[in-house]
């Protein structure tokens, strides 16, 4: 049995020739590429090891603090806990596979970062938490008032530690990139952050901001690019994953794998989750990333050899995409040393798949969510099907979007809306 043909690997028109995988990525050609993750799950870095530890239990320290400062916190089973639901989508799964015309073997999942309390992203996990170590190191109020938090995004991350570092008494200042939405810059102003607003894309603004910190001695730059306080945060999602599947009495082996689908941008928060699923889960989890067709900059770093040094407009990429958070130009130089051996697949993804996605998944479950979380929706149906048991469990991780204003979402909704029918069309 043979996957079908699908429209993302049908070029506009018939090449004289087939396209490379570099040719591909240039011509910005919705691909995908699986491969044998290299690295083995016990040949983890020890260091990076034990600082998720350090982060796991640093988190469970403030967990009584969070549940007082942020009371949405306070209702769950884990008072104070930063963590989101795990949920079947079996009507979405049925959906996509008649569209698509391919049934897919096992369940479809999807773990709701989206919902994630406080800042509403998966990068709650990494920015709060190293806010939260940051603020052991300064326990003092005056400490903390002389000391600024500098952070550069494309708005996530900024949300989370321009959320969280006001509150801690911290002055927090964020840097933004072109693509960041104009309601993020709006709700950090309005907690109390700093917003500086920069003309280029992310990786310039990741630099201008390194720079300016690195002459003020009395500013700490969260470095989304270098930072293992950030990656440890977010690897401890991968033991917490584990136990949430635990307790539903699902276990996973290579035979029956879970499979995991995770949006990438600069690369430190699915690099981060990979880490820690790797080390939950062993060789029975498969972690696939999936980036915008105009900034691949992950999957880019490995097909080119480059690693973190690759840039994207090296090869004609724009990095313009409507997946705002995932418009990165050269990928976190940590996150690819300790994650990129263990990717089982690199994807790609254009504007209108992954918006039609976010239409097909608020059409089917009720989620609404913004583009960049909804871009590995499509991701399972890409690979053979003869490489997917029967009891392959399918987990879409949804990475942002419970803020998005009314106005917004609703302007969302008719993109959303417009881009499924282009996308039937094709």
């Amino acid at each position: 049995m043979t996957s079908p043909m699908m429209p993302w690997n049908r070029p506009a028109a018939t090449p004289k020739q087939p396209l490379s995988l570099l040719g591909a990525l240039e011509a910005q050609q919705e691909m995908s590429w699986t491969c044998t993750p290299e690295h083995a799950p016990d040949a983890l870095d020890r260091t990076v090891i034990t600082s998720v530890e350090e982060a796991a239990a640093r988190l469970d320290r403030f967990a009584p603090w969070i549940a007082e400062a942020f009371p949405e916190t306070a209702q769950s089973p884990h008072p104070g806990r930063i963590e989101s639901a795990l949920e079947p989508i079996a009507d979405t799964q049925d959906y996509v596979s008649s569209l698509i015309g391919f049934s897919l073997p096992g369940e479809l999942w999807v773990k709701r970062d989206d919902s994630l309390p406080i800042s509403g992203s998966i990068k709650a996990r990494g920015g709060i938490h190293e806010v939260l170590r940051l603020a052991e190191n300064y326990p003092a109020p005056e400490q903390r008032a002389d000391l600024t938090l500098s952070v550069a995004s494309t708005g996530n991350l900024g949300l989370a530690v321009g959320t969280i570092g006001p509150r801690l008494g911290f002055p927090t200042v964020v840097h933004m990139s072109t693509e960041a939405k104009q309601w993020k810059k709006d709700s950090l102003r309005a907690g109390g952050a700093t917003v500086v607003e920069h003309p280029g894309l992310f990786t310039d603004t990741v630099s201008a901001a390194r720079d300016a910190a690195a002459d003020d001695p009395a500013t700490f730059f969260i470095d989304d690019e270098n930072s293992p306080g950030l990656f440890a945060g977010y690897a401890v999602a991968g033991q917490r994953l584990k136990t949430q599947f635990d307790s539903l009495g699902r276990t996973f082996t290579p035979d029956n794998p879970l499979n995991v689908y995770l949006p990438c941008g600069v690369g430190g928060g699915p690099g981060g989750v990979t880490f820690g699923l790797k080390l939950a889960f062993g060789d029975s989890v498969n972690c696939h990333f999936v980036e915008p067709v105009a900034s691949p900059c992950f999957m880019l770093g490995a097909a080119t050899g480059k690693g973190a040094a690759v840039n994207c407009t090296e090869y004609g990429l724009s990095g313009r995409t409507v997946a705002d958070g995932l418009a990165v130009q050269s990928p976190s130089p940590f996150a690819f040393e300790h994650a990129a051996d263990l990717i089982s697949g690199f994807h790609t993804v254009d504007d209108v798949t992954t918006l039609a996605s976010v239409n097909w998944l608020e059409r089917t479950a009720g989620i609404s969510v913004e583009p960049s979380a909804a871009a590995g929706l499509p991701i399972p149906w890409r690979l053979p099907a003869e490489d997917i048991p029967n009891e392959t469990t399918h987990l879409v991780w949804l990475t942002g979007g419970s803020l998005i204003p009314d106005r917004d979402r609703d302007r969302l909704r008719g993109q959303a809306a417009t881009a499924a029918l282009q996308w039937s069309a094709r």
